[in-house]
């Protein structure tokens, strides 16, 4: 699965949100049915989300479409580039205090739009027991390929991340920042 076009790491992550951009980002990224949308949803129910699915499915790509392809990676580049600036704006006009971004984590190219804006991620790791393989395989059929890849890179700890959050233990590995934390819906449900 190794392509120019997948990025394992990223510069480190800068300390303070002036310096980068107006709105912090906070990435949530992980395994394809790992549960990032479900995470999404109960912590930050009423916030903008940039999904990166979007793009892939309004233009009818799949990641192994961009694997070696640079006809297809510009086209799908483009589209991001475009949908993300559309993102960001929309954050601004309505005064949010922070964006929402939903991927993998390997994406080259968001990858390179998000080193404009301060960006704080949040790996999730499934609750193994309760994923269904071969129904997420089945919706996504590329999912197998790419999250062997992504474990394999996440083994050798080639993903960066500022800290994880554990479906099994539903908890985080780390304190959260009290910059990110304030935004989080963390009252008991």
């Amino acid at each position: 699965m190794d392509s120019k076009y997948l990025q394992t790491w990223d510069p480190p992550i800068p300390t303070s949100p002036r310096k980068k951009s107006e709105i912090p980002i906070i990435h949530v990224i992980g395994l394809v049915g790992a549960g990032k949308s479900t995470f999404i949803q109960k912590y930050f129910p009423n916030l903008p989300i940039f999904d990166i699915k979007d793009i892939y499915q309004t233009n009818n790509f799949t990641p192994q479409d961009l694997h070696n392809n640079p006809a297809s990676y510009l086209q799908f580049q483009s589209a991001l580039d475009y949908a993300f600036t559309q993102f960001y704006q929309n954050l601004k006009e309505k005064n949010m205090p922070i964006g929402i971004v939903e991927s993998s984590g390997i994406n080259k190219g968001l990858n390179e739009i998000l080193k404009k804006f301060f960006v704080y991620r949040i790996w999730i790791t499934p609750d193994l027991r309760r994923i269904k393989e071969n129904k997420i395989t089945e919706k996504q059929p590329y999912a197998k390929n790419l999250n062997d890849h992504m474990l394999s890179l996440h083994k050798y700890k080639k993903i960066i991340y500022n800290t994880e959050f554990n479906f099994k233990t539903y908890d985080f590995s780390k304190r959260l920042p009290p910059i990110i934390k304030k935004f989080f819906n963390l009252r008991e449900n």
